[in-house]
């Protein structure tokens, strides 16, 4: 059996990049904004084999609405 070509090789990769990406724009950047983080953090789950985790801990964030929400709470408790 011929051994494989480096095109085919690359082209092999192309669906592992494209969920990759598609992960990136549809889900860790709009879960990151409403974190409360920013692009750049969400940008590290285009780092193959860490977008699991990457979006695992964002996903185990706070939102930034709830912790808002809160400092307003305690600052009305403070007064």
């Amino acid at each position: 059996m011929a051994e494989p070509s480096t095109q085919d090789m690359l082209l092999s990769l192309v669906p592992f990049l494209l969920i990759t990406l598609a992960l990136f724009l549809f889900v860790a950047i709009p879960i990151s904004r409403r974190k409360g983080r920013g692009i750049g953090f969400a940008a590290w789950s285009l780092i193959p084999f860490l977008t699991l985790f990457i979006l695992f801990y964002l996903v185990s964030l706070t939102d930034k609405s709830v912790l808002d929400r809160l400092a307003a709470l305690e600052g009305k408790a403070s007064q």
